[in-house]
């Protein structure tokens, strides 16, 4: 029976240390800084400096339109409870206008202060995405990792990427790429991890970490193709003790080669997604070379290992 061979990625621009403390610290200041900056800002520059701040307050409230303000402000405190967080804004600033007339009417009389206003804050959330994430260690038994902060992770949204190959005297190689970003607009874990992997799907993002593999393994990247498993899209990852339980959102596909044989299945890659209350997600990805009906088909072991490390602080 075939035992995997493995290798893991982490990235980030800004790598810092595995604390929850500071990981909670700077989701909050990702989520403040928008809601916090764009008020004093558009307060200063569009309300009547002589009047008191309440006054203030309530002009910059009546400029903006107080159905509009107020569905803003709520829309922006729902991000930590409600998925899928680009519809929400979108519905937060279309909404007022198709419920309320005289919202609709005032924008030509207030087009500078709404318009502003919603720049400003979409502008901070995006840039938020920019605050580092923790660079993830390993468990003890993993060797060093032979690539630390790789150079081809994008500077927006912030990441922290880092390879390891696992030698353990396996005769199938594989390949495990961990990801660790901050997923932009993004603070509420629910539904993370499924929409997640759609866009990586669509984006054939995957194909660079099979790239990777076959570099790593001495091969031509350009012999290989993706192709998805129908399989279940999430998984439940138990260890003997009862400390993991999670169920996780799963892709799998099979890697496909022409040579020397057409159409012949050479391995499979495998990528776990979860996902942080914040809005930071780890992307775990096994690509195991070698007979595709494995004795661990959904790369357990060494998701469960990584679990039981993460979960340690």
């Amino acid at each position: 029976m075939k035992t995997p061979l493995i290798v893991i990625i982490l990235t980030s621009p800004f790598p810092i240390e595995l604390f929850p403390e500071v990981s909670q610290m700077l989701s909050l200041v990702a989520w403040g800084i928008p809601i916090c900056l764009t008020v004093p800002i558009t307060l200063f520059i569009f309300t009547e400096k002589k009047n008191k701040i309440s006054e203030r307050f309530h002009e910059l409230r009546s400029k903006l339109g107080k159905l509009l303000f107020d569905v803003l402000i709520i829309s922006h405190l729902l991000l930590w409870v409600i998925p899928f967080h680009g519809i929400l804004i979108i519905f937060s600033i279309i909404f007022p206008q198709l419920v309320n007339n005289e919202q609709r009417e005032s924008w030509k009389l207030n087009y500078k202060p709404r318009s502003f206003f919603i720049v400003i804050w979409l502008l901070l959330i995006l840039i938020c995405a920019l605050i580092p994430v923790t660079n993830p260690g390993s468990p003890t038994e993993w060797d060093d990792p032979i690539i630390v902060d790789d150079s081809r992770v994008f500077f927006w949204p912030a990441s922290s990427q880092n390879v390891w190959l696992l030698d353990r005297d396996l005769d199938s190689p594989v390949v495990v790429t961990i990801l660790h970003q901050r997923v932009p607009v993004t603070f509420c874990p629910w539904n993370v991890g499924t929409s997640t992997s759609w866009i990586v799907e669509t984006l054939h993002i995957d194909e660079a970490r099979l790239e990777e593999t076959a570099i790593r393994l001495g091969l031509d990247p350009e012999n290989f193709r993706l192709e998805k498993i129908n399989s279940e899209s999430n998984h439940d990852y138990r260890n003997s003790n009862g400390s993991i339980d999670i169920t996780l959102t799963v892709s799998k596909r099979k890697i496909i080669t022409d040579f020397p044989f057409e159409n012949t299945v050479v391995g499979e890659l495998i990528t776990v997604y979860q996902t942080d209350w914040g809005g930071e997600l780890w992307a775990i990805t096994v690509t195991q070379m070698g007979s595709s009906s494995s004795h661990d088909p959904w790369a357990e072991e060494i998701i469960i290992e990584w679990l039981e490390f993460k979960n340690q602080f």
